[in-house]
Parts: structure tokens; C-alpha cells; sequence
């Protein structure tokens, strides 16, 4: 193959789990990759050397992008269009591209499938990790039956602060509130690690997140910084791989982190890891036992207490930290 056009649109924490099949593609037929993406990540792709150029998507302004997004989708011709949204949207765009082949996800909805030549078939028992279920699409083109590779990153180093460790990123946001362990525990955490192991922390997220971290790094005190929404995406990535450690929430800093080999833990709450934990470090979850109602994959929680979370104890965390530090 020549060339291999790649849709995977968002979101920050998907497109990390996009990054191996991407990579077995380019191993196994050694075509030249590019990827259609919503703008705020082609930063993020600049940094990925098995992707030979990115085509932005214009989601907000669709009506004004669409001719200019056109010209660049059918710029080149491809021996393969590799859908892994699955969604109406990426479909669509797949079938806009020069493609001689169109694939996509078994998984994929909202009529998306009509658009593709082929699928993998759908893989019946306990749910599966998103990366495994990117990586049956990639078989579909090349196939193999290695495990997922790891993925291609080319981050700059990020400036040393001048600090000693050890370093510990705190990404305690994420979009649901049903993920997020409360920030009174992230606080106690970091008191305690800052007391008992020296450790400054560096807490991230973005800019919806500022004050929020603001106030996380005010409650734990000397040692601690507030970096929410001072750094661009590729500066996050930068950022996280000069660290001893990260401890985190199902997010999309988690899922770059895991990417680059970055020491976690992570805090579980209405999410199921076996889906969408770190991939390399799923022994490194940390979540509470006892609950039938997890994981309910809920933005709210039916129960109304978030028991999931507010009951998972610091010391279990700490504990967690420490053995991987």
C-alpha cells in the first residue's frame, strides 16, 4: 500500500487509543499515513512520526469549512480509508475521500456502516478495551495477530523546573462528574505525599479547570503548583513524561500518559476500566470493590451519593502511590 487514510476525530483520551492500530498500519504495509482530526488536535498529531499529514475536520464551522476541509480530504488518493469513530460523521467523511477501500468498527452506529466495504466481526463475551477493538479494524487492512504495538511519540522534553522529587502530576478532572474523586481526598493525598516523600506536586487540566485547580494546589499547600490551562496539548504530553508519577481519574491525560510510559495510578469511579483504563497499566487501577452498581457508565449516579467514590479511602490511593514510586 501507498497511502492509508486514518478518521479518528476525538476525543483527547480516544485518539491515545487510536495510536497503536496506527502504528501496526504503518509497520505492517509501510504506506503513508494521514489523519483527519478536529483541529484542537493536530497539534497533538505533529508529534506522532507515523502520521505524514493531518487534515482538519471543521466541527464548529462546518457551513464556512466544508470546501476547504473537501479539497484537502480528496487531495491524495488511498489504497485504504480506516474509519475508527464509527459515528455518521467520520463515515461520511470516509466516503467523501478518494478511498479504494473503506473500513470501519464492528461497533459502529448511526447508520455508519452503510458507508464501509468491510468490518470485523463483532466479538461476543466480557466487554473489550477500546485499543483491542481499534486493533481488529487494523487487522482487517494488515492483518497479524501480534499484540498492539507501542505507540510512535515524539514529545520535546519540557524545561525542569528546578524542583527535586519526586514529581507527581495530579490530573484530577475529567468531563463527568461520576469520574471524579473529590477534591478534599485529592488534597489529603497530596498533602501527605508532599510530607511523607518530599514530592512536589504539579496539577493539570485544562482551562475550564483553573480555578478548580487553583484551589486543589492552595489546600495542599507548599509544594504544589496549579498548571491547569498553561500549556497547549503537546505541553501537557511534554510535561507528563518528566514525571515520577501520575495520579489520575479516567481522562484523557491518563490515556497520553499510559502512552508514554508514564507511572500511574488511576482512580475508577462509574467507568470500567476493562473498557477504557490505562491499557499497559490496568494492575494500577484503583477503584472500589463491593459496589454492584459499578461500573454503570452513568454521567449521574442513580444512587445519588457517588458512594463509587467518596468512599474509596486516601489511604488505599497512597498506598497505590507509593508502591509505584
Amino acid at each position: 500500500m501507498k497511502r492509508i487514510l486514518v478518521i479518528k476525530l476525538s476525543s483527547l483520551g480516544d485518539i491515545a487509543h487510536a495510536l497503536p492500530a496506527v502504528r501496526a498500519l504503518k509497520d505492517r504495509t509501510g504506506a503513508a499515513i494521514d489523519w483527519v482530526v478536529q483541529p484542537e488536535y493536530v497539534s497533538l498529531l505533529a508529534c506522532c512520526p507515523d502520521v505524514a499529514r493531518t487534515i482538519a475536520f471543521p466541527r464548529r464551522n462546518f457551513a464556512r469549512g466544508f470546501f476547504p476541509f473537501l479539497r484537502e480530504l480528496r487531495r491524495e488518493k488511498y489504497d485504504a480509508v480506516v474509519d475508527l469513530q464509527g459515528l455518521m460523521k467520520s463515515a461520511l467523511a470516509a466516503r467523501l475521500a478518494r478511498g479504494r477501500r473503506r473500513v470501519g468498527p464492528a461497533w459502529a452506529r448511526e447508520g455508519a456502516p452503510r458507508f464501509y466495504h468491510a468490518q470485523p466481526p463483532k466479538v461476543s463475551g466480557p466487554r473489550r478495551h477500546a485499543v483491542d477493538e481499534l486493533m481488529d479494524v487494523a487487522n482487517l487492512v494488515a492483518p497479524g495477530d501480534a499484540a498492539p504495538p507501542e505507540p510512535n511519540l515524539a514529545f520535546p522534553e519540557a524545561e525542569n523546573d528546578g524542583d527535586p522529587g519526586p514529581h507527581v502530576a495530579f490530573a484530577p478532572f475529567s468531563r463527568w462528574a461520576t469520574k471524579d474523586w473529590p477534591p478534599a481526598k485529592f488534597a489529603e493525598l497530596g498533602k501527605r505525599l508532599a510530607t511523607e516523600m518530599g514530592c512536589r506536586i504539579r496539577i493539570v487540566g485544562g482551562r475550564a479547570d483553573e480555578a478548580a485547580g487553583e484551589a486543589l494546589a492552595s489546600q495542599i499547600g507548599e509544594g504544589a503548583r496549579n498548571l491547569c490551562g498553561r500549556t497547549d496539548l503537546p505541553g501537557l504530553c511534554s510535561l507528563l513524561k518528566g514525571m515520577d508519577l501520575l495520579v489520575t481519574v479516567d481522562s484523557g491525560p491518563m490515556h497520553w500518559a499510559d502512552s508514554l510510559g508514564v507511572p500511574l495510578v488511576a482512580v475508577f469511579g462509574a467507568t470500567d476500566p476493562a473498557r477504557t483504563g490505562p491499557y499497559r497499566q490496568l494492575a494500577h487501577v484503583v477503584a472500589k470493590d463491593g459496589l454492584s452498581c459499578r461500573p454503570c457508565h452513568s454521567r449521574t449516579c442513580a444512587r445519588g451519593d457517588l458512594a463509587c467514590l467518596r468512599t474509596l479511602d486516601v489511604e488505599t490511593v497512597i498506598q497505590a502511590a507509593l508502591e509505584r514510586l
